[in-house]
C-alpha cells in the first residue's frame, strides 16, 4: 500500500475549506484504488490537507498526475500549489479493528 500525502494554506476559513471537502468527496470515491481518505488540518501551521491509501503504486503515481490534484489549490483558494508527497508504507498496526 501506498501513501499520498497533499498539504496546502488556503485563504478560505476553516469552515468552507471544510464544507469544500465535503462538496468534492463523491470525486475522490471515484478514484481508482483509492482504499481509504483522511482530511486533516494543522492549526499550528494553518495547513489543510489529505492522506490518502492506495492499494498501489500505479494507482497512487495516476492519483498524483490527476486533474483532480491539479484541481485542489483553484478549489480551496490556496495561497501556492499544494505540496504532495508519495510515501511508502512499511507495516501496518490496527489497534482493536
Amino acid at each position: 500500500m501506498e501513501v499520498v500525502l497533499i498539504l496546502f494554506k488556503s485563504n478560505l476559513p476553516k469552515d468552507k475549506v471544510i464544507k469544500n471537502f465535503e462538496a468534492r468527496a463523491d470525486l475522490y470515491r471515484a478514484v481508482p484504488g483509492l482504499v481509504q481518505k483522511y482530511y486533516i488540518h494543522d492549526d499550528s501551521t494553518g495547513h489543510f490537507g489529505g492522506i490518502h491509501i492506495f492499494d498501489t503504486l500505479e494507482a497512487a503515481e495516476a492519483f498524483m498526475g490527476s486533474d483532480l490534484v491539479k484541481s485542489i489549490g483553484n478549489a480551496q483558494n490556496s495561497h501556492e500549489p499544494p505540496t504532495v508527497r508519495l510515501l511508502h508504507i512499511d507495516l501496518v498496526l490496527r489497534n482493536g479493528l
